[in-house]
């Protein structure tokens, strides 16, 4: 899962990528008991995923926004070429590597090829009320999909004067989707996890990464947390999200994934402008910045290591330490071999489609 770039590169939200992977890898493959407090590490990486996705994607559109106004142009130019430079970074290993899950009929994929051919595998999911094996993390390349299709025609053509309007109200919505579904239908059996696979109840980690966008493009070069009310609401979603863990309050479980957005927007606009001091340090380290890099190959491939494992004959590591370590190994190489063969020398193209 990865954003692209117009501004200069900052290493240190690599390193978040970096993170959020190394999330996901826990909650699939350690077993649960070894997870202290049973944390959803899934959930929090990917949701720092999408508002940092949220954050990026935002941004390069408004500077386009504001350089085809600049230059007298009208907004479907860098319309195009949004989409154009999404195709480049997205579909390649995508599509090769749903066409090896077809040919192998990975997990009876072949039966239901057209939900993950149209990026719609969340729907699919939500549709049969449960996931599908090593095919279920892919939910989220189909929600990143969908927001990519919708978001620029919002971010684009909306009105100046409505602009940040309309994102915050997009976020109310994303927030507030999720308790709603749940209050208007049978919550016998009804799996909340299920819900936040629809595109809908992640807009509000979309959205508040857009905000903090809007605020560095409209606003200020700095987001400033030392407002006293930004402090409160921080303070309020780490206290929800502590609570998470300890209560079994239905509002503070749907609203789990908000607060982990918020506080995700901390952490994505003080790395964006750089940590500074030993936190800094970390973030910009090169094994860390380097797999934040190829984060898009870590994810897409992490649920298909243990079955190319047994494919290739490998005995089954019993101690979960070394196993997790063996399979994340094998895992970078697959995904560095990715990176260098495939995925640079195409996105090396998105030169030609400059945005002015």
């Amino acid at each position: 899962m990865t954003a692209e770039r117009k501004s200069s590169y900052m290493p240190q939200l690599d390193s978040i990528r970096a993170f959020a992977v190394l999330f996901v890898l826990f909650e699939h493959w350690l077993p649960k008991d070894k997870i202290p407090f049973s944390v959803p590490f899934g959930l929090i990486g990917v949701t720092v995923f999408f508002v940092l996705s949220g954050y990026l994607i935002t941004q390069i559109l408004f500077k386009s926004r504001n350089d085809a106004r600049e230059e007298g142009m009208n907004f479907l130019h860098p319309l195009k070429q949004f989409y154009i430079r999404r195709t480049l970074r997205i579909f390649p290993i995508y599509y090769i590597t749903i066409f090896i899950l077809w040919i192998l009929n990975i997990q009876n994929i072949r039966e239901k090829i057209l939900w993950f051919i149209f990026y719609a595998s969340n729907i699919y999911f939500y549709k049969i009320q449960n996931f599908d094996g090593p095919l279920s993390h892919l939910w989220t390349l189909a929600v990143e999909e969908q927001f990519y299709i919708i978001w620029p025609l919002i971010t684009l053509f909306t009105p100046r004067k409505y602009l940040f309007g309309a994102i915050a109200g997009i976020t109310v919505f994303g927030m507030l989707f999720t308790s709603v579904i749940y209050y208007f239908s049978d919550s016998v059996g009804f799996s909340t996890n299920l819900l936040d696979i629809l595109t809908p109840s992640c807009m509000d980690s979309f959205g508040l990464g857009a905000i903090l966008a809007y605020f560095r493009v409209y606003r200020s070069e700095q987001f400033d947390f030392n407002d006293i009310i930004l402090k409160i609401v921080f303070f309020l979603c780490l206290l929800m999200s502590v609570l998470f863990f300890f209560s079994d309050n239905i509002f503070i479980e749907l609203l789990f994934n908000t607060n982990i957005s918020v506080l995700s927007v901390y952490l994505i606009s003080r790395a964006s402008i750089g940590f500074k001091g030993i936190t800094g340090k970390i973030f910009e380290n090169r094994i860390l910045t380097y797999l934040g890099k190829i984060s898009y190959g870590l994810y897409l491939f992490h649920n298909f290591i243990p079955i190319i494992l047994i494919g290739v004959g490998m005995p089954y590591i019993k101690n979960d330490i070394i196993r997790f370590m063996f399979q994340s190994l094998v895992l970078v190489m697959i995904a560095s071999v990715s990176w260098f063969l495939i995925e640079k020398p195409i996105n090396g193209l998105k030169k030609k489609f400059s945005y002015t």
